[in-house]
């Protein structure tokens, strides 16, 4: 898709006298509903209700989704503008009046075994002091190289997706094991860091090594599901954001399940590993796509700058090349955002199963006379979990994404990946209802720091149709 061009614009007539008819017609049909005082997000619902292969949100109705906050986001702004490298203490939320924030915030740190070994799991809970009726919570789990942080504040600290809506749902905005350190991680150089996989002590490289080494997706999955049980109450949803997205498919078929209600809702989530449609998009991988699973791996601004970068970013400047524009935006984050990646995450999250003799014996050799008391025959069992997720079972689906979000959309829609999986799931799932819901407006994968309060409106309205 032409960045600048949308859907609505592609069908608009070119002559002058036909663009004059056409904007008529447009403010015809679009009075009724304003007439009626409608919410955008009764709009898009609106939208929701015809079965299409996609659904269009224009970007005049995108730019009318969301809603304000009551102290405009200033007072966490605050917090985090006083905390070196922006990595405010969460707990500090605790003791501002909800009233000021349109929300009640409690820190959450819930320590789980796998393995043998402990592992701490963090959640930032805000609960809504005027909740909308009827709907559920929103579970937001972060994607690789992330935390609770991007999904709270923008890169400059104003108010991100999480604190708009608060204001309407419960949210949970969850850091995997390892992701989340008090303070941020001080060191320059990423590859350097260690995850704060416990948070009363700091680990020796040796050990996290180890734990780097066993870092399946059970470890993450049991983790939200200690953390959810604990603090949200029933119904939920869960929305894993990029490699997060494993998550809700994963926990379905487990004691959080039947609180799931069959529900799914995504944003840049796409399907489980083991899909078709997840397989055929990453295509067959390596060995040398890969480091060895003790090891972290880096996420670097040339990485940022390829496929995350767009014109609604915070440090977008036309007068500078796309590297040096991811530079300062990692660079304002790189204190709080762990910005490091388990290449588990990476193996099991892209479906190479052939990798796995491979991946077996780096494990197998790590763990070799591991003084932890480690099993690794039982870590290996628990590779792949992923390519197991059941696609059965769904009541309704809804995913979201944006036109730049090219790992889950595509310029020419037949290729876009969420249509598959929505495809697939479909298949498996005879009759139920599935939308795709396309913000057709230049968001990229980071749709969430680039245009929160408008994302957070999109998702209300998908929340809306979800639980209808």
């Amino acid at each position: 898709m032409n960045e600048g061009r949308t859907v609505w614009q592609r069908l608009a007539p070119r002559g002058r006298l036909s663009r004059l008819l056409f904007a008529l017609l447009s403010a015809v049909l679009a009075a009724p509903a304003l007439a009626a005082g409608e919410s955008a997000e009764d709009e898009v619902l609106a939208l929701l209700a015809d079965e299409t292969p996609y659904t269009v949100v224009a970007p005049e109705l995108f730019a009318r989704l969301g809603w304000g906050l009551p102290d405009g986001g200033e007072t966490a702004k605050a917090l985090a503008d006083a905390a070196p490298g922006g990595a405010m203490d969460p707990r500090a939320l605790a003791a501002i009046p909800p009233g000021t924030l349109g929300y009640r915030a409690a820190w959450n740190e819930v320590r789980f075994q796998v393995y043998g070994l402990d592992w701490d799991i963090t959640g930032l809970q805000l609960i809504p002091e005027s909740p909308v009726p009827g709907l559920p919570g929103i579970v937001i789990v972060n994607g690789g190289a992330a935390n609770w942080y991007e999904f709270f504040f923008d890169p400059l600290n104003r108010p991100g997706l999480g604190q708009y809506l608060a204001q309407k749902v419960p949210v949970l905005l969850v850091s995997i094991p390892g992701n989340y350190r008090p303070g941020g991680w001080t060191q320059d150089h990423f590859g350097e860091r260690i995850p704060a996989y416990v948070l009363d002590r700091d680990i020796s490289r040796e050990e996290s090594a180890i734990r780097n080494a066993v870092f399946t997706f059970r470890v993450v999955t049991e983790g939200v599901t200690a953390l959810v049980r604990k603090v949200m109450d029933e119904p939920y949803v869960i929305v894993g954001h990029s490699t997060g997205g494993e998550v809700q498919f994963i926990v379905k078929n487990s004691p959080l399940g039947p609180a799931m209600h069959g529900w799914s809702l995504g944003w840049g989530t796409g399907g489980p590993a083991g899909m078709h449609a997840m397989r055929a998009f990453r295509g067959t991988r390596s060995a040398d796509d890969y480091q060895h699973v003790a090891r972290l791996r880096a996420r670097t601004s040339e990485q940022y700058s390829r496929g995350y970068l767009g014109p609604l970013n915070p440090f977008w400047d036309p007068g500078k090349s796309r590297l040096e524009m991811a530079a300062e935006w990692i660079g304002a984050v790189q204190q709080r955002r762990p910005q490091f990646k388990q290449p588990l995450q990476d193996i099991e999250h892209n479906s190479a199963v052939n990798l796995r003799t491979h991946v077996e014996s780096q494990i197998r050799a790590t763990l070799a006379g591991n003084s932890l008391g480690i099993d690794p025959d039982e870590v290996c069992r628990d590779l792949f979990t992923p390519m197991r997720s059941s696609l059965a079972g769904y009541r309704k689906m809804i995913w979201t994404t944006a036109s730049l979000d090219s790992g889950h959309w595509n310029a020419e829609p037949a290729n876009a990946r969420e249509l598959s999986v929505a495809e697939e799931f479909r298949a498996a799932n005879p009759g139920i209802p599935v939308r795709v819901l396309l913000f057709d407006v230049p968001m990229t994968h980071y749709g969430h720091i680039e245009k929160p309060r408008e994302l957070a409106g999109g998702l209300l309205a998908a929340l809306r149709w979800l639980s209808q």
